[in-house]
């Protein structure tokens, strides 16, 4: 799993996030590393400089994300009236996804698709010979199973990178078509129960709920996502 920095110069305009492009690896990327772990000092200090804005204002702009982007905006900026930030943080970190099944939303497939919530199940064990067959694994210090949200949102990622390798029109919609099979079966099929049991932890600060409540709908656009053909493309772009 790599680890994504706080932001990516994604600064073209936005109407070409109709089809898919580079950014949206930078996007699942950004999403992994918010969910692999706790915010750092520097990192925070970077969002609070305003060098997570650039992001911020491309999911702002697609219109079924312009709520949950403003939300979680917010939160970002409610930082900047607390004393000790980082400490607020890992302390809301720990409570939202690392306590027990009951007190936290734990960011892992199988517990949400497994009869009886258990861990290591079916879940993980294809997420598992996915990342086989993309020759990827998880990275050891991580220490967490594959199924792990942000595992999964590196491998989407990464999906996203291979697909802007394609040139041939027919090879590109195949990969599409096999990426959004994997949002809409091993991903949407939790992330809602995911989302609703956050709902339930108490946080001191908003971003961790703002941040579950934008992932969804992300995952929502990029469902929608399709290929213009090219004249097509060109009429939207010079309108």
């Amino acid at each position: 799993m790599t680890t994504a920095p706080v932001t990516e110069p994604v600064t073209e305009p936005v109407t070409t996030l109709q089809a898919p492009d580079w950014r949206h690896a930078a996007l699942c990327q950004w999403f992994a590393t918010l969910f692999a772990a706790e915010l750092t000092e520097a990192q925070i200090l970077a969002y609070q400089q305003g060098e997570g804005d650039p992001i911020i204002d491309v999911l702002s702009e697609i219109p079924e994300l312009a709520e949950p982007a403003a939300r979680f905006r917010d939160a970002f900026n409610g930082l900047n009236l607390m004393a000790h930030p980082r400490l607020e943080l890992a302390a809301d970190f720990a409570a939202m996804f690392l306590m027990d099944k009951r007190s936290s939303a734990l960011p892992y497939a199988s517990v949400y698709t497994s009869p009886g919530g258990n861990f290591f199940s079916k879940a993980q064990e294809q997420m598992q010979q996915r990342l086989a067959a993309n020759k990827q694994a998880v990275k050891p210090g991580f220490g967490e199973p594959s199924d792990h949200l942000a595992v999964m949102l590196d491998y989407l990622g990464e999906q996203f990178d291979q697909l802007t390798e394609h040139t041939a029109s027919a090879e590109q919609t195949q990969k599409l078509i096999a990426i959004q099979t994997f949002v809409e079966r091993e991903l949407m099929n939790w992330l809602p129960a995911f989302v609703q049991q956050g709902t339930t932890v108490n946080t001191v600060c908003q971003i961790y709920p703002a941040l579950m409540n934008l992932l969804p709908a992300f995952c929502q656009h990029l469902l929608a996502l399709a290929y213009m053909p090219e004249g097509q493309a060109k009429t939207t772009s010079n309108s």
